[in-house]
C-alpha cells in the first residue's frame, strides 16, 4: 500500500519517477482521495491527462460532462457513474457552458485486500485486465442508483473520516464492480485491444514533457521520446489526449504556471521564463486560451477565494 501525502491543490498534479500521478489522498494515513466538487469550462482540473495505480469512481449528482479513458470519450449525465481501471490515461471533460457535480473516490484497491486470496480472487482479476479500462453505470441501469447512492455516502464519511465506514462502503461498490465482471452482466465494459502499445508510447513522452517543459521542445524532441514518427506521435496525441503535442505541451506549462501564480510573488516575466515561455505576454496569451482569463486575473481569483463566482457565469446544472 503506498504512503500516502499531504493534502491535494486543485489543478496540481505530482508525478512519480515514471511519470504515474502520486494521488495526494486526503485521508491521513488512509490511501484514499474522496471529494465533492465542480467541474467546469476553464477550470485547470479539466481536461488534464494523467494515471495513477489507484482506481478511480466519479458519480455525476447534478449537470453533464464527459470522461475520456484510454482515447474513448463517455458522455454522462445526472445519476451516471464511471469506473476507471488502475494504469488507464484519463481526464475529465466539463459540459459546454455549464458546471457539473460530482462525487469521486479514488481509492488504493489494497484498502480492500487484506488477504492474498482476496487480491487474487477479487482485485487482480479485475484491475490487471488490460481490455477493460472503464465501466460505465448508466443512471437506468439495474445497480446505477445503488453505486450513486454509495458514492454519496463515501463523501459523507470522509468529512468525519471514519476509515471502517468507507472500507466497508468501498467493499460494496467493489462487488457491484466485481458483478459487471460476470459474463451475465458485462453491461457498458469498455473494451480496447491492442491499446497498450500506444499507451506505453504515450506515457513516455508526457514523461519527456514533464522533465523538460522548461526547455525548447519541439515535435521531433517529444516523438524521439516515445520511440515513434513525428506523424504517430501527432496521432497518439490527438486520439489520447484530443490535443497536439505542442497544445500539450503549452497547457502543460500553463498547468506549471498557475503552481507558481499561487506558490509566491514572483513577477509575470519570471514565471514565464521559469515555465519555457518566450515572454510574459505570450505566457499569458497562451494561459487566456486555456483558462479563460488572464494569469493576472487567476491570481487575484484565487487569493481572494472568489472561485465560486465563476460557477455563477454557468448555466443551472440539473439536466
Amino acid at each position: 500500500m503506498p504512503e500516502t501525502t499531504q493534502k491535494p491543490v486543485k489543478g496540481i498534479i505530482l508525478k512519480r519517477s515514471d511519470g504515474s500521478e502520486v494521488v495526494n489522498y486526503n485521508i491521513e494515513g488512509f490511501p484514499a482521495y474522496i471529494h465533492e466538487g465542480y467541474v467546469y469550462p476553464g477550470c485547470t482540473w479539466e481536461r488534464v491527462p494523467h494515471y495513477h495505480d489507484d482506481i478511480e469512481i466519479l458519480s455525476v449528482y447534478s449537470g453533464t460532462m464527459a470522461y475520456s479513458v484510454d482515447g474513448i470519450n463517455i458522455n454522462l449525465k445526472r445519476g451516471d457513474t464511471i469506473f476507471v481501471n488502475a494504469d488507464r490515461i484519463h481526464y475529465s471533460i466539463s459540459g459546454q457552458n455549464r458546471s457539473t457535480l460530482y462525487y469521486i473516490a479514488v481509492m488504493h484497491p489494497g484498502i480492500i485486500s487484506p488477504t492474498f486470496a482476496v487480491e487474487s480472487k477479487a482485485i487482480k482479476p479485475i484491475i490487471s485486465d488490460r481490455s477493460v479500462p472503464f465501466i460505465h453505470f448508466k443512471a437506468e441501469d439495474f445497480d446505477g442508483p445503488a453505486i450513486q447512492k454509495l458514492m454519496k455516502a463515501l463523501c459523507k464519511e470522509e468529512e468525519t473520516g471514519n476509515e471502517f465506514m468507507i472500507t466497508k462502503y468501498f467493499f460494496e461498490i467493489w462487488e457491484i464492480i466485481m458483478h459487471r465482471f460476470t459474463d451475465a452482466y458485462r453491461l457498458h465494459v469498455g473494451h480496447i485491444e491492442d491499446s497498450d502499445s500506444h499507451n506505453s508510447k504515450l506515457k513516455a513522452m508526457m514523461f519527456y514533457i514533464d522533465q523538460h517543459y522548461n526547455e525548447p521542445i519541439t515535435l521531433k524532441d517529444i516523438s524521439q521520446a516515445g520511440g515513434v514518427s513525428q506523424s504517430l506521435c501527432n496521432q497518439i496525441f490527438n486520439k489520447l489526449t484530443e490535443k497536439s503535442p505542442i497544445e500539450y505541451l503549452m497547457h502543460y506549462r500553463c498547468r506549471k504556471v498557475t503552481d507558481l501564480l499561487l506558490a509566491g510573488d514572483m513577477s509575470m516575466s519570471e514565471i514565464a521564463e521559469i515555465t519555457g515561455f518566450t515572454g510574459a505576454s505570450y505566457m499569458a496569451e497562451t494561459f487566456k486560451k486555456f483558462y479563460k482569463m488572464s494569469p493576472r486575473d487567476f491570481k487575484k481569483m484565487r487569493a481572494q477565494n472568489k472561485e465560486t463566482d465563476v460557477l455563477k457565469n454557468f448555466s443551472p446544472c440539473d439536466s
